[in-house]
Formats: C-alpha cells, sequence, structure tokens
C-alpha cells in the first residue's frame, strides 16, 4: 500500500492584527465656588455664580490621538458632543515612552507630567491654561498594545481649577479671578480603547 506525504506548514502570510475603533467614556463636571467674601465685596458676582454647576457627559464623541514628541508621550483628548462648546485636554508624560507601559500613577504634584486644558465658549472665543496646570487630583492608567499599536486606559477624577462658568463665562476678567481665587474646580474622567497614534 504507497504512503503519501501532506505538508502540514502554515500560511507564513499571517493577517496583521487590526486596532478596533476607537472608544471613549468623557464625564467632566465644574464647580463653580465664590467666597464668602464677596457677598458683600461683589454680591453680583456672588449671586450669579455661587454654587454653580456645569456637567458634560458622552459616549463616542471625544477625539482623540497620541503621538510620541522627543522623549515625551502626549495624549490629547476634545470632547464634541456639541457645536461650539467643546472642551480639551492634553496629557504629556515626560520621559516617557509608549514601549515604557503600563504605567499607573498619581498625577497630583507628579513633577513628571504636565497637563494643559482650554475651553471653546459658544461666541467662538476660547480659554487656554497658559502652561501645566496644578492638578490637585486625578489618576492615570495607560496600556499599549505594541501587535495594533494603540493605546487604551483611563484618567479619573483628574481635578485642577478653572476661573471661568462655561454657559455665562468670565474670562479673564475680575470675575474670572473671584472664581479661581474661591477654589472653583473642573473634574473630569476620561476611560478609552484603541487610541491611534497622529
Amino acid at each position: 500500500m504507497p504512503w503519501f506525504m501532506a505538508s502540514c506548514e502554515s500560511d507564513p502570510s499571517e493577517p496583521t492584527p487590526v486596532a478596533g475603533p476607537t472608544t471613549t467614556e468623557f464625564s467632566m463636571v465644574d464647580s463653580i465656588k465664590v467666597d464668602a467674601y464677596y457677598q458683600s465685596s461683589n454680591p453680583e458676582a456672588y449671586q450669579k455664580y455661587q454654587g454653580k454647576t456645569y456637567q458634560v457627559t458622552s459616549q463616542n464623541k471625544v477625539e482623540t490621538f497620541f503621538l510620541q514628541e522627543n522623549n515625551d508621550l502626549i495624549l490629547y483628548f476634545k470632547e464634541v458632543s456639541t457645536e461650539k462648546e467643546q472642551p480639551w485636554i492634553t496629557i504629556t508624560l515626560k520621559n516617557r515612552a509608549v514601549q515604557n507601559l503600563p504605567l499607573t500613577l498619581s498625577l497630583k504634584g507628579e513633577a513628571l507630567v504636565c497637563v494643559q486644558q482650554g475651553q471653546n465658549f459658544k461666541d467662538g472665543t476660547a480659554a487656554l491654561s497658559p502652561g501645566c496646570v496644578k492638578v490637585l487630583d486625578g489618576t492615570v492608567s495607560l496600556d499599549y498594545n505594541p501587535a495594533t499599536k494603540v493605546i487604551g486606559g483611563a484618567f479619573s477624577k483628574l481635578k485642577f481649577g478653572v476661573d471661568f462658568y462655561v454657559p455665562d463665562y468670565a474670562f479673564p476678567n475680575r470675575d474670572g479671578n473671584i472664581l479661581r481665587a474661591s477654589g472653583s474646580s473642573r473634574t473630569l474622567s476620561v476611560s478609552f480603547e484603541n487610541v491611534k497614534r497622529k
């Protein structure tokens, strides 16, 4: 009886892994405070802003990407669920490459992290942080998939000061100074998957 030989070699051209669609969940709350001192010295500002909140939540309504620039890893997020009033944030991890992920760390007082933020307003103007903002609280967790070359993770309860109230903003005038001096703050959380390199 004759024997037959058959090749069991696998196809050398296996498909290259492809990243799925980018997904995001975004939550932001601005808590506006006006110190009791201003109740008598600036009653108009006190009545106008004290205790106001502004909130944005969305799913898959964030423009996002990452890039490696020199020795820094930069992530960009812009919430675009509304046509005009769009907040954005850039987080730079200094001396960090995607190959150094996964990573989890507190952002409060972290010298190797620079957070910059901005806000577009309905009249076409924008507020931009002049440099790195002081982070009051928050953590970051990041992971990198070398096969698909994408980043996933989350920024949780990232908190920093604000000097505007989006629906009726005050920037950069006296009212804006009052809001910041009184401890008005923005807290945001963003979870994301399959963020691609720009």
